[in-house]
């Protein structure tokens, strides 16, 4: 864990939203630059990268929220002894529901939601989530400067965020909706700093220019 922390993700649960690295199933607006198998190898990297960053930021098990359904084989074998459960419900809203209430069936306390979507995830992300519920947030939004979320992070369950349509979740303005919703129902909200996450071509090019990015991803990438 990093000195940061302040014990903080010593009684937090990581959720990693995931689909299983299938040449041809992931990182499919990257074919034409990186083709079926080396965005199958990225995604690989992409979610054991996110699995040694959730033990870093809150040691013990991991919980994976997998797709498709018949995947459990290939996440084991990425993320070793994590909780591995197939994503169930309609759209993002159901399947981030469901992810939700099955971990806090089994864990108490702040829930850090990611997706395997960053070239580089630091630490420090986790800490500020924390920090921000902490200190009485609600809600913390880590958003993808091209929409979407990269981080979500909690203390329980919130129906008025999984309300949001399906529309509202992909739309590239989903981050105005979600902060409008929020404050309508009255939750206090954390934000992170934008990141870009590698959804595009021009995200490879953006990461291959950051000096700190991992060799391993690097080697994929270049």
């Amino acid at each position: 864990m990093s000195e940061s922390g302040g014990g903080r993700g010593d009684r937090a649960s990581i959720l990693i939203m995931a689909r299983a690295p299938r040449p041809g199933q992931v990182r499919q607006a990257l074919e034409p630059v990186l083709g079926e198998a080396r965005c199958a190898a990225l995604q690989t990297e992409l979610i054991s990268q996110t699995t040694r960053w959730a033990e870093d930021v809150a040691p013990g098990p991991v919980f994976v929220a997998y797709e498709p359904p018949d995947a459990a084989s290939e996440l084991r074998q990425l993320i070793g002894n994590g909780t591995l459960f197939p994503q169930n419900g309609d759209g993002v809203a159901g399947r981030l529901a469901d992810g939700i209430a099955r971990v806090f069936k089994h864990a108490r306390g702040p829930l850090l939601i990611v997706w395997p979507d960053l070239p580089r995830l630091p630490l420090e992300h986790g800490d500020a989530a924390l920090g921000d519920l902490e200190a009485g947030c609600d809600l913390v939004l880590g958003p993808a400067i091209d929409g979407g979320f990269y981080l979500i992070a909690i203390n329980k369950p919130l129906p008025e965020l999984f309300a949001l349509s399906e529309a509202i979740w992909r739309s590239p303005d989903v981050m105005g909706l979600a902060l409008a919703a929020a404050r309508e129902a009255g939750l206090e909200v954390g934000i992170l700093r934008p990141e870009r996450a590698l959804h595009r071509p021009g995200d490879l090019r953006a990461a291959l220019a950051d000096p700190l990015l991992g060799p391993r991803l690097r080697a994929i990438i270049a």
